[in-house]
């Protein structure tokens, strides 16, 4: 039987195709149990972020694979040969597996605005806007309490509004605006190391809104500073920093 040369794009394929095997079942310790793709990807589904994402790749991709190892040749010319395009897209792929982007990378240098629970409102509605953030992590010695968000404010304000249409808020602090936050927005503390694709994934497994930020810190507790947040509108941002997507 022919062999395949190091310049074939079957053997780039196939040397692609093995390292993505190798390094799965080794991060999952899979060695013992997973035979091939197929028994890699049911195992890793639910654990991977990325895995999920490209597992309809991967999935069609193998039997491609199946055809190149098994059927190399017929009469002297190869059964299967991958088309660049479809290299490209596993080189991709291969990368972000193997060196995934993590959100920490992905902060976009913005100030990270915090408040306190006995800052005034007024202070900290003239940073929202200065900023033009819509939410401000609250933290009360370091601790993490809530999200002042623009839609809490508005819901203060509401119940604020006196029978002549005024509204003081001269003497008012954030943590009277606190109790108006819906306990139906919710807010994850993820550490600076986690993938990019997990955080795709947070929003999206929320898609009622309910998740109305990521705070990202270095080790994802709720007691220490925040990096950055991230919200909704970043989404597509942090699509564009997946290097496969798109191909």
């Amino acid at each position: 039987m022919e062999t395949l040369t190091s310049h074939d794009p079957a053997r780039e394929f196939l040397d692609l195709w093995s390292d993505i095997e190798q390094h799965l079942k080794q991060k999952y310790s899979l060695a013992e149990n997973a035979r091939g793709m197929g028994d890699i990807l049911a195992a890793t589904h639910g654990r991977d972020a990325l895995v999920r994402r490209y597992a309809p790749d991967l999935t069609a991709f193998r039997e491609l694979r199946n055809a190149i190892s098994h059927h190399r040749y017929r009469d002297g010319t190869p059964i299967a040969t991958p088309r660049r395009d479809t290299i490209e897209r596993l080189r991709r792929i291969h990368h972000e597996l193997l060196n995934p982007v993590r959100i920490g990378q992905c902060l976009r240098g913005r100030a990270v605005i915090t408040a306190t629970p006995e800052q005034p409102l007024r202070d900290a509605l003239r940073e929202m806007m200065q900023y033009t953030f819509s939410q401000l992590p609250v933290y009360d010695n370091n601790n993490y309490l809530e999200l002042l968000t623009t839609n809490a404010v508005a819901r203060w304000l509401a119940a604020q509004i006196s029978d002549a249409g005024e509204v003081l808020v001269d003497q008012v602090r954030v943590r009277e605006v606190l109790d108006f936050v819906e306990p139906t927005e919710k807010v994850l503390h993820r550490a600076k190391t986690v993938t990019v694709a997990a955080v795709i994934d947070d929003f999206r497994e929320n898609d009622s809104g309910a998740l109305v930020a990521v705070i990202v810190s270095e080790q994802g507790l709720r007691t220490q500073k925040p990096l950055g947040v991230v919200v909704r509108d970043d989404i597509s941002f942090l699509l564009e920093q997946l290097p496969a997507v798109g191909v």
